[in-house]
Parts: C-alpha cells; sequence; structure tokens
C-alpha cells in the first residue's frame, strides 16, 4: 500500500498508516503524551465485572507509569543477568531431547523435524524456568500437551482482529451477560495461581537460584499500596504472554536466514567456531551473554533478523496530542487522529536502509571498511538505523522484556552453531507465515548433527 500510495496511507476514517522515519522520536515520546489506542486495550481481563490492564494492555500513561515502576529494575540488563542460570539449563535440556529424538544413532541418518515448532517450545520452557524456577514441559512432551500454545494463538489472533474495531470487544470478551471469546487462558493462569501459592505455603521446592516470582513476591511486599494479587498475577502473565512468541519468530527468522543465505552462514560459523568458548581446552557451553555479545557478526544477524522479523505485525498505534503534528511535507494533522507505525513498512523504507531493504544483509550492521567508510561515518550511520528500529517499539512504551528476550536469542544462537552442523531440508522452499500480533513461521525442517567433539560445560543442570 505504500508503495504504491507513498507515506501515509488512510486506512480508515480516523486512521492514517505512517511510513515517515523523521517521526518516531516525537510520536514514540517518553513522557506519555502520545498515548496508546484502544486495539492495546482490548488485551485487558474481565474479572467481577470490572476490567483490568496489564503493562501491554493499560493505554492510560499515568496508570502504565505506576504499574511499570516497581518492576522495572527487573528488567534492566543487570536485573536479567543473574537468570542465565535459567537459561543455561533449558538449552542443556533442549540439546539433550533434540540428540534423543533426532540425533546420530549408529551409523544412520540424523533425522529433520520441525525446527519452528521446536523453537517455540524452547522459548516457552526458557520463560517458564526465568518466570516460575520450572520449565513449563514443552521440550518433554515434544508437543502442545496442555493446550496453551493453541489458546495463546487464538488470543493473539483476536486481539488484532478486534482490535480495529475494539468496541466490538464490549460483545465479545468484556459481555458481563454472557461471553463469547476469545478462549480463555486458564491454564496459564492456573500455572501462574499454583506457583504463587507453592511459593508462598514452601511447597516449591526452590533452587535457590533466583527468578521472577521471586522478585514479583518481594515487590508486592515493597510497594502494598500498588501491587496486590491481582497485580502480581499480571505480572507473571504478561511474561508468559509476551515473553515466548517473540523470542521464538526471532529464532526461527535467525536460521532460517541464514541457512538460507550460505556465505552469511558460513561467516556465522566461522565466528562462533573459532571464539575461546568453542575451544577444546577452553570449551565453556551454553555461551554466557557476554560472550555472545562479544561476537560482531553474530549482533550483525540478529539485528538484520529483527529488522526483516520484527516480532509484532501489527502497527503501533498512538493518537495525535492536543497540539497536532506537522508532517514532513507539510500537511497538519490534528488531535484526536490515530497513526500507526508499523515495524514491517519503516523497516524496509529504502530512505533510510537502501535499495536494497528487503535483503537480508547483515553486513549494513557492520562497519564498510572496504568501501572506504570511516569510524565517524559508521556511527553516524548506525545511529541512523538504530533511530529507525522498532523492533522492541519505542519511547516510553518501549518493549520492557528487551533485554531477557536478547539474552535468551543471543546465547541460543552462539550455543547450537557450536554444538551442531545445521542444514535447511529443501532449502528451495519458503517456509510458511501467517501473521497475527506476532508472525507465525512454520514449514520449514532442520537436521542437525553433533559437531565431533562439541559438549555441554560439565555441571550444567538439567532441574526439572
Amino acid at each position: 500500500m505504500h508503495d504504491k500510495y507513498g507515506p501515509v496511507v488512510r486506512m480508515g476514517p480516523n486512521y492514517l498508516d505512517v511510513d515517515y522515519s523523521s517521526l518516531i522520536k516525537t510520536c514514540f515520546d517518553r513522557n506519555g503524551i502520545w498515548k496508546k489506542s484502544e486495539l492495546y486495550a482490548v488485551g485487558g481481563v474481565m474479572n467481577n465485572g470490572k476490567i483490568t490492564y496489564n503493562i501491554f494492555s493499560e493505554t492510560d500513561s499515568a496508570a502504565f507509569i505506576q504499574m511499570k515502576k516497581p518492576v522495572a529494575k527487573h528488567f534492566s540488563m543487570n536485573g536479567v543477568l543473574p537468570f542465565q542460570n535459567h537459561i543455561d539449563s533449558v538449552l542443556a535440556h533442549f540439546v539433550r531431547k533434540i540428540d534423543e529424538r533426532y540425533g546420530d544413532a549408529g551409523d544412520e541418518e540424523t533425522d529433520a523435524f520441525d525446527f519452528g515448532k521446536w523453537m517455540l517450545y524452547l522459548a516457552w520452557d526458557m520463560v517458564g524456568k526465568v518466570t516460575y524456577g520450572k520449565r513449563i514441559g514443552y521440550l518433554d512432551y515434544g508437543y502442545d500437551f496442555d493446550g496453551t500454545l493453541r489458546k495463546s494463538q487464538k488470543a493473539v489472533d483476536y486481539t488484532v482482529t478486534i482490535g480495529v474495531q475494539p468496541k466490538l470487544d464490549n460483545l465479545l470478551d468484556k459481555n458481563n451477560l454472557y461471553r463469547i471469546g476469545p478462549p480463555t487462558m486458564l491454564s496459564l493462569v492456573n500455572l501462574s495461581v499454583q506457583h504463587v501459592m507453592r511459593r508462598y505455603t514452601g511447597e516449591d521446592q526452590h533452587d535457590g537460584k533466583p527468578d521472577f516470582l521471586d522478585r514479583y513476591i518481594k515487590t508486592k511486599a515493597e510497594n502494598p499500596d500498588i501491587v496486590d494479587d491481582d497485580r502480581l498475577l499480571s505480572y507473571l502473565l504478561v511474561n508468559m504472554a509476551a515473553g515466548a512468541d517473540t523470542v521464538a519468530v526471532t529464532l526461527r527468522a535467525v536460521f532460517y536466514l541464514c541457512l538460507r543465505h550460505p556465505a552469511a552462514w558460513a561467516r556465522l560459523q566461522n565466528e562462533v567456531l573459532t571464539a575461546p568458548f568453542a575451544q577444546r581446552d577452553t570449551m565453556d557451553l551454553p555461551v554466557s551473554f557476554a560472550q555472545a555479545r562479544a561476537l560482531p557478526y553474530l549482533e550483525a544477524v540478529v539485528r538484520e533478523s529483527l529488522r526483516l522479523w520484527p516480532g509484532n505485525c501489527f502497527p503501533m498505534e498512538r493518537y495525535v496530542p492536543a497540539s497536532g503534528i506537522k508532517f514532513p511535507d507539510g500537511s497538519f494533522v490534528p488531535e484526536g487522529v490515530l497513526l500507526g507505525f508499523n515495524a514491517w513498512v519503516m523497516h524496509r523504507n529504502k530512505t533510510t536502509w537502501g535499495q536494497d531493504a528487503e535483503a537480508f544483509r547483515p553486513e549494513r550492521w557492520l562497519r564498510d571498511q572496504a568501501g572506504g567508510e570511516t569510524e565517524e561515518e559508521y556511527r553516524e550511520r548506525l545511529t541512523e538505523m538504530n533511530n529507525n528500529d522498532l523492533s522492541f517499539g519505542g519511547g516510553l512504551r518501549k518493549c520492557i522484556g528487551q533485554n531477557i528476550g536478547l539474552m535468551e536469542v543471543y546465547k541460543t544462537v552462539a550455543t547450537l552453531v557450536a554444538l551442531y552442523e545445521l542444514e535447511l531440508v529443501n532449502p528451495e522452499k519458503e517456509w510458511t507465515v501467517h501473521t497475527s500480533l506476532f508472525p507465525r513461521q512454520s514449514g520449514f525442517e532442520i537436521k542437525m548433527r553433533r559437531r565431533p567433539g562439541m559438549e555441554m560445560t560439565a555441571g550444567v543442570g538439567l532441574d526439572e
């Protein structure tokens, strides 16, 4: 639509979809002047006749700030680094399960499997471990054993479908007389409640490693006027509902895009396999976050995968405030008009990203020394790209889980590349994509063979 009509596309009577990168800092402000639309509010939950909102669904900026403040420190980089032990444990369990199901069996060839599904199982078990201190169990079962994944998909489909006509939500989900839909996430609610009660009563045999539940309980004790049991539960549910699918999207994108571009895959493998953590005398697997972030090409691959496959398909919507706004073409947009900024559109803007904006080229994130680019020129270009990156949103409402999500992605990619040779089955075949709140990629199979001599470091726990 933007290719046909230009940077502004009128999608409804009071809605403009915008592809002006120069407006990002203005419209994704840090003071909450530009408010979220009712699309987000569809994610609220009706409880005893009252709608309660969480960090994602709250549209009132003041209420959001009050809600976020008590837990913000737990999502800082220093706050999430202690969770590495949980991620290491789940990665070790993933490796064991893949080897059992699809690995070498004597002289037999390794089996191909649906890599996209297993990245989803891995992501949900990782977020369960850092949240509750326990995996949910998808890696053990190898399928959606409790139906939560299917219900989660239907719930996010509902959000983006009804979100464009949010008044319908009052008839469907927020109907006090008879609730029609979407499917409830009761299994996830029950799981969270069980963990909270067991932690309170001491039945939960906690391994002493910190998790989000510990921190949320402490936050509740320190902020009783802000955090009650319902708020604590909402924190847990947001961790689960928003923290798994987006990580799975990125992991799928990294491996699929690299394996379909042999030069990128070869460069990534070389960088990982020559790193100190992959050497026999200094082997240190799973890879630590610091070790993974020290790899510049891995950084470029992740950034490029996030650019082409951001975790949100929907336009991030904001209401024009009382001052109105003037577009770069000189036109004025008054208060109350809804503007949408879609990362999928803006990450393909040729003015910002070049004529090859549709292409997977991790090198765009690195300094082009062969082309004579100076360090200063590179820093200016990198700043421009960073300013136009909406992978995690922007401003006051930027994704609170960015640091934990990136830690899971970097550690997983570096660890699996170090441990395995990966082969994309039918590389000429495009994967299947269903667009919803999150993109759901499926239909690509991979074979994984252990690299000779590559093992997990002794002592990595496989606790349940």
